[in-house]
Order: structure tokens, then sequence, then C-alpha cells
């Protein structure tokens, strides 16, 4: 398959992974279709790591509009994920008292997403 069919495949699955993001936290349907489309996108990438950096060449458009799209995706997942963390918060809020030397009290929230399970 050549390389440009295989990017244009690669930013049809953005922008179809881009829509996902976008509604996955008002329909769970889109979560599911999410997790079809991130595989099919690894196999893309996957496909495209195998081409050396002269096959690329002339596509420089193509590829910003990769960066372009993917940054996109990046900050959309990363919203849902601090809106769901901030869901979680407001519901099963937990502080960490820390006590110092001198009897003084310290609270820390702490992350459901940086907690070890």
């Amino acid at each position: 398959m050549k390389v440009e069919t295989l990017i244009d495949k690669l930013i049809k699955k953005l922008e179809e992974e881009k829509e996902a993001l976008l509604y996955t936290l008002k329909d769970k349907t889109y979560s599911e279709k999410l997790l079809g489309i991130v595989e099919e996108k690894k196999e893309l990438i996957s496909k495209l790591s195998t081409y050396s950096k002269e096959d690329f060449v002339g596509l420089e458009d193509r590829l910003e509009k990769v960066k372009h799209l993917s940054q996109e995706n990046m900050i959309f997942a990363m919203n849902n994920i601090q809106f769901i963390e901030d869901i979680f918060e407001a519901v099963f809020k937990q502080e960490i008292k820390t006590y110092s030397s001198k009897g003084d009290i310290s609270k820390e929230s702490k992350s459901l997403i940086n907690k070890k399970i």
C-alpha cells in the first residue's frame, strides 16, 4: 500500500477519533467506537513505521495535518479525563492529612488518576 494512502487513512481515523472524543461522555456507544478507532490507528501507524524517511518527501502538508489532529485529540482526551476526575473528586472527596514534627496538619487532595490500585 502507498504511503499517501496510509496517511490519508490515518487522517480519516484521527477525524473519527476526534468526533468520538467529543461525544464519548454523552453516549457510551462512542466509547466503544473509540476503542476500535484506536486499534485501527495503531495498525496504520505500525504500517507507516516500516517506511523510510524518503518515502514521506512531498507529504509534509498531510503530515502536518496528522500532527495537528493528534494534538487536538490529545487535548480532548485530557479534557475528558479531567472532567471525569472532577466528578469523582466531587463525589468521593478524599483528603490526605500529613502531620509535621511540630504537630501541624496539612491536607492534600488525592487524585483518582494518580492513585495506585
